[in-house]
């Protein structure tokens, strides 16, 4: 049997592609929870300026896994409005 032949019959560059299709599932799947996490907490964060709101939002949606990092390291950060009259 030729290696043309064993290939195409799913020989032994079948497994690699099984093992290499799990790790891009794992990682797309990690990817997709980071952003949904990022997105929920920052939907849940009740101090936050709703136009600073959606552009949080559509740097999470473009750049998901460095937005979501962002978001984690840096937005939730974001000063809260101070109370302009202090008890």
């Amino acid at each position: 049997m030729s290696t043309w032949t064993a290939l195409a019959a799913g020989g032994a560059e079948a497994v690699r592609t099984g093992a290499w299709e799990s790790g891009a599932t794992v990682a797309g799947a990690v990817v997709v929870v980071l952003m949904v996490a990022a997105t929920v907490s920052l939907l849940r964060s009740p101090a936050l300026d709703p136009v600073l709101r959606l552009l949080w939002l559509l740097v999470i949606l473009a750049f998901p896994v460095a937005g979501a990092g962002l978001w984690f390291a840096l937005g939730r950060r974001a000063p809260r409005p101070q109370d302009p009259h202090p008890a």
